[in-house]
């Protein structure tokens, strides 16, 4: 037994460097992972906080459905600069939307199909409206600070 419990101390011993470098490697993934997702919010107070606190613009997205991730074009679906803004997202069915169609900022909201695109600083100002997601280049030449 005393012969079986040194080959088990053995094992161990060296399977942990083994079970170390796993870890990191899942952290790593884990870390590549969550870079790459980019989240569409659903809640104003929780946007304008994290702007202000960022010192980012909001892009505001009016879809006729909700966005989760990136799926769909009019998501942001391959434009990765989108993760330099923070991202609000309404749908018609929502009572933000509601909200939005009385503010007279966003009277194309009445009369223009969706989907269009706002973005606005931290203090609710429109700097740049769009009937299309902007480009990769556009949002390059938009100002990311107010």
């Amino acid at each position: 037994m005393q012969k079986y419990s040194r080959v088990f101390y053995l094992v161990g011993f060296l399977s942990m460097p083994l079970f170390i470098l796993l870890l990191v490697y899942g952290y790593i993934k884990l870390n590549e992972m969550v870079s790459e997702e980019i989240h569409w919010g659903h809640n104003k107070s929780f946007a304008f906080g994290q702007a202000s606190r960022e010192g980012k613009l909001i892009l505001l997205s009016v879809t006729k459905s909700r966005c989760e991730m990136l799926q769909g074009l009019e998501c942001g679906e391959g434009k990765p600069d989108l993760g330099t803004y923070v991202l609000l997202n309404y749908t018609p069915k929502e009572q933000e939307f509601q909200t939005l169609i009385l503010d007279d900022r966003f009277v194309s909201l009445k009369t223009d199909p969706l989907p269009q695109y706002f973005l606005l600083n931290s203090a609710g100002e429109i700097r740049h409206i769009s009937k299309q997601l902007p480009s990769v280049e556009e949002m390059q030449k938009l100002p990311k600070k107010e």
